[in-house]
């Protein structure tokens, strides 16, 4: 007893238990390669307004074992996909989403089936199964695109909320808010020189007809557009 203990005190854990190991990852392996947890993929039609959800197709075909072989199939299309857009505080920021549009999709740890028809309603719901991580609970979050679909002029110094081509562009840095339209040269928001002028004749007329005109915010940078 003794000489077999102390054998088996000289191998290391990985040694003792090397073949449950190999099959224990393997095991792991195959549970993992069928969870699902976010992979790229594009809107299969044009977004549904009415509803606010996509049909999408995940854009990595995956190998399947067949009875001739492994062979590389394409995932079958998604419908009914909530969109994630930023929301909050009674705001949001609208994507007018097209057939085509690349992202990034989503899958959630539960069936979200309540709480997606009916909201939280101030607390947490129930699920309806036990699943997780499957193909219909899933989000579809725009914007996560490949390199055939680069932005042009892409700025690494301001803010922009621009068209992909460039045709408009809200320009946001530092001091500096401008605007570009239709291609053309950037114009700045009311700057401190229009913001005198302003102060000076178009208010003092504005209030000797009794009306006060628009409040001007202090500063040198508003968001009243420069007149043209």
């Amino acid at each position: 007893m003794s000489t077999t203990s102390t054998a088996q005190a000289q191998l290391t854990a990985s040694q003792v238990n090397r073949s449950e190991s190999a099959q224990w990852r393997d095991i792991i392996r195959r549970a993992l390669a069928d969870t699902r947890v976010s992979i790229p993929a594009y809107l299969a039609e044009d977004m549904d307004a009415a509803t606010q959800t996509v049909t999408v197709q995940i854009a990595i075909q995956e190998k399947s074992r067949t009875l001739t072989g492994p062979q590389w199939t394409s995932i079958k299309p998604i419908y009914y996909v909530p969109i994630l857009v930023p929301r909050g505080g009674g705001s949001s920021i609208t994507l007018p989403l097209k057939q085509g549009d690349e992202g990034l999709l989503i899958f959630c740890d539960c069936c979200f089936d309540i709480w997606w028809q009916n909201g939280s309603g101030g607390g947490p719901v129930q699920q309806i199964g036990n699943h997780s991580h499957e193909e219909g609970d899933c989000g579809f979050f725009p914007g996560m695109w490949s390199q055939k679909n680069l932005l042009s002029n892409y700025s690494t110094d301001s803010l922009q909320v621009r068209m992909d081509d460039g045709s408009a562009i809200v320009d946001v840095s530092s001091g500096s808010v401008k605007v570009q339209n239709n291609g053309g040269t950037p114009l700045a928001l009311m700057n401190d020189t229009f913001y005198q002028w302003y102060v000076a004749h178009i208010q003092p007329f504005l209030v000797s007809l009794g009306y006060s005109g628009p409040p001007v915010p202090a500063g040198s940078e508003t968001t009243i557009l420069k007149g043209q």
